[in-house]
């Protein structure tokens, strides 16, 4: 439940090696692959200056990057036509090809074979497949005239009159109506096409044809695509024999998907050994363009964790001559990436933090805190059993097929329904069973105090989360005398025992409440000089990073928002009373349209409604605001989200 350290690995191999090399780094893939030639350029790709190296060292003088010399088009085209043929059922064998060793040569000639043994039977099926469309389109176009006794070469052979078919949106379709009058032609509307546009047939004296199609193309008219010189009889007849011709070649292309279906099927052995490996060789390609090379030697890096180190020697070990260094995350590429580590629980979670920002290396994860808090929040302000259970479910259904926010949506259910049994509520019902805590409705103040004391408790955690965030990252003047630092912790504190002793009439309220207002005034005053403070107790040589004034014109209005935040930040936690509120007092309005109703099956399709609804509309609702308090009240607090994610070397090449 924390972000993994990472180190950058620098490796130096012969270039005999670099394919069985790239293979272990495809199969290992959890690895961020980094531009080998840009950490050369920029001088953190560093070889130990000894004899034995000398080989290596002069490589740096001549060295090629992988992206001008590595192209996996080709392998990708190969096995893209392979995945089509098998309707995306081939999938990629990791286990059989980290068993074996792969022969490219021998896959790219049983692909090449079988490609030829595909081509008659392939273009025989594409060529039926195109004269069936053909045909639709041609049906469709005499569809329209269907009604016509006239044969088409009476119509073709016209001596005075020209006809056309074709179509307009409905707005251009109002207009030819509007100009009926006008157009120097006889205007028959005939059908509608499928996007709801107008089709019309169009007859003008060949005379004033040219005038005509002046107008038609000023509608845009798009002609009716599908009329043969070929059919010659009436529209008709020429549907029934193309009904007749469609009826063969449909009969004609089951027949030869059969006999490919076969041909598939007997090969599909052969097909997916080259498919594994012409995917293979592709990834393989992908992964060398991010290395360098010279005549003799590959440069290759990346990020891995730290754990992982001694995987990684002992795959370097395999290679004779391989030169294999690590170092640390805070002297690699740029910013190191972040890699966050979580267990089943809070997993899904990752993905609410990322739409906030992925956390810095050197930041807490905050998953586990969101988690925990978020699913609390949730069941607080949603909670009943029945509706609970009907949240689980459906996310644990959507998490089998694969959809991440189905596997939160499942704890949010689990979650909703412990806080259904706290307060009796089933499917929105408060006499089923007996509220093992309070029922919201008999309990307002409680509610809405108990509310305010959770977001208290979350505030004081989201403090301390950044104060250790700014001390890891040695931000003296933010972590210890900041808003959200140390003294911003202990002022807020201050000021909240001086509210809580005051409003609970303690006795010891006269004595405390000077000294917690004097600590207050200290507080606030230490937080309005911390620039000048840090520097001092730092020993910088300038106190001030800008002119005192504009420092302590803006530090004021600093302190003024961030005792007008600690006010609304805690008063903001209020919502999750509110709406456990509004959960109950929803269903209750349903509840007394139901019974207004005065008839059994009307009463119970409402209160059925009413959970419907209730589910789909408080779910979305409150989801949000426990999202919003996560974001708005904490993370503001603690969390910058400015890292970058780690991406292992099967999302990082991406090759489909």
């Amino acid at each position: 439940m924390a972000i993994e350290n990472v180190i950058m690995m620098d490796v130096v191999g012969k270039i005999k090696y670099v394919d069985k090399f790239a293979k272990d780094i495809f199969l290992f893939n959890d690895i961020q692959i980094v531009d080998a030639m840009q950490e050369i350029d920029s001088g953190r790709f560093i070889l130990p200056i000894r004899e034995e190296n000398m080989g290596e060292l002069l490589g740096f003088a001549q060295l090629v990057s992988g992206e001008t010399m590595m192209d996996e088009k080709n392998f990708v085209k190969t096995v893209n036509k392979l995945n089509e043929l098998y309707k995306g059922s081939l999938n990629l064998d990791m286990i059989s090809l980290a068993k074996s060793d792969n022969d490219l040569g021998k896959a790219l000639g049983k692909a090449r074979e079988f490609d030829g043994n595909l081509v008659v039977e392939y273009s025989e099926l594409k060529q039926v497949n195109d004269q069936i469309e053909a045909l639709g389109k041609s049906k469709i176009a005499y569809s329209y005239l269907d009604e016509l006794d006239a044969k088409m070469s009476e119509l073709d052979s016209l001596e005075n009159f020209s006809y056309s078919l074709g179509s307009v949106t409905k707005d251009n379709a109002m207009r030819l109506k509007s100009i009926y009058n006008s157009v120097t032609s006889i205007v028959f509307h005939v059908g509608n096409q499928e996007d709801n546009e107008e089709v019309f047939m169009i007859v003008s004296p060949k005379d004033l044809e040219i005038e005509s199609q002046r107008i038609l193309k000023a509608l845009n008219f798009k002609p009716i695509e599908g009329f043969e010189d070929k059919y010659t009889e009436s529209p008709k007849q020429i549907l029934e024999a193309i009904d007749t011709e469609i009826e063969a070649l449909q009969a004609r292309n089951a027949e030869l998907l059969k006999k490919l279906n076969i041909h598939l099927e007997e090969n599909r052995a052969d097909a997916t050994d080259s498919f594994n490996t012409l995917s293979l060789y592709a990834n393989l390609s992908i992964i060398k363009k991010f290395m360098a090379f010279s005549d003799e030697n590959f440069y290759f890096s990346g990020w891995i964790s730290k754990r992982d180190k001694q995987r990684m020697e002992a795959i370097a070990a395999k290679y004779p001559e391989m030169i294999i260094m690590f170092s640390d995350s805070s002297k690699g590429s740029g910013k190191p990436p972040t890699k966050m580590k979580n267990n089943w629980l809070f997993k899904p979670f990752e993905n609410l933090v990322k739409l906030y920002g992925v956390p810095s290396f050197n930041e807490l994860d905050p998953t586990p805190f969101l988690s925990l808090t978020y699913m609390f929040c949730f069941g607080f302000m949603f909670g009943d059993v029945g509706q609970g259970l009907v949240l689980a479910v459906a996310g644990f259904i959507l998490g089998k097929r694969g959809v991440e926010l189905g596997k939160v949506l499942f704890r949010l259910g689990i979650c909703s329904t412990f806080f259904g049994f706290m307060y009796g509520s089933v499917f929105g019902f408060e006499e089923v069973i007996h509220a093992v805590w309070l029922r919201p409705f008999e309990e307002i103040n409680s509610i809405l105090f108990v509310a305010i004391g959770i977001g208290i408790g979350m505030l004081f955690v989201a403090y301390v989360y950044s104060i250790i965030n700014k001390l890891r990252q040695k931000e003296i003047k933010e972590g210890v005398f900041g808003k959200n630092g140390i003294c911003g912790f202990i002022l807020y504190a201050s000021l909240l025992a001086i509210v809580g002793i005051n409003v609970a009439g303690f006795a010891v309220a006269t004595v405390l409440t000077p000294i917690l207002g004097i600590l207050a005034v200290l507080l606030i005053f230490i937080v309005l000089i911390r620039e000048p403070l840090a520097n001092y107790l730092q020993k910088n040589k300038h106190l001030y990073d800008e002119a005192p004034s504009d420092y302590y014109i803006e530090s004021g209005f600093e302190l003024f928002e961030m005792l007008l935040g600690m006010f609304s930040n805690t008063v903001s936690f209020i919502r999750i009373g509110a709406f456990a509120l509004v959960h109950v007092g929803l269903f209750m309005a349903f509840q007394t349209l139901a019974e207004m109703a005065q008839n059994g099956v009307i009463s119970v399709g409402v209160l059925i409604f009413a959970n419907i609804f209730i589910i789909c509309l408080e779910t979305l609702i409150v989801s949000i605001q426990a999202l919003r308090l996560q974001f708005y009240e904490l993370f503001s607090k603690y969390y910058t989200g400015d890292g970058v994610e780690f991406r292992p070397v099967d999302l990082q090449i991406n090759l489909f």
